[in-house]
């Protein structure tokens, strides 16, 4: 019974884990908006994409 219960609290746990972590990247979190605004499967910022960034930051400036 007690097996049962420490199970549960693990994936209630993991549950609010995996909610917090999806809320917190609908919002914003970590994704730097250079893979076309998804982080899903985003390795980083190409060399040109940081080159873009650098050029809009001077016209804007």
């Amino acid at each position: 019974m007690a097996d049962i219960i420490i199970v549960l609290l693990i994936a209630f746990w993991c549950g609010i884990v995996i909610r917090s972590q999806i809320v917190r990247r609908g919002k914003g979190g970590k994704c730097s908006g250079c893979c076309s605004g998804s982080c899903t499967g985003c390795s980083g910022c190409s060399s040109a994409a940081i080159d873009e960034l650098i050029r809009r930051a001077k016209e804007e400036s």
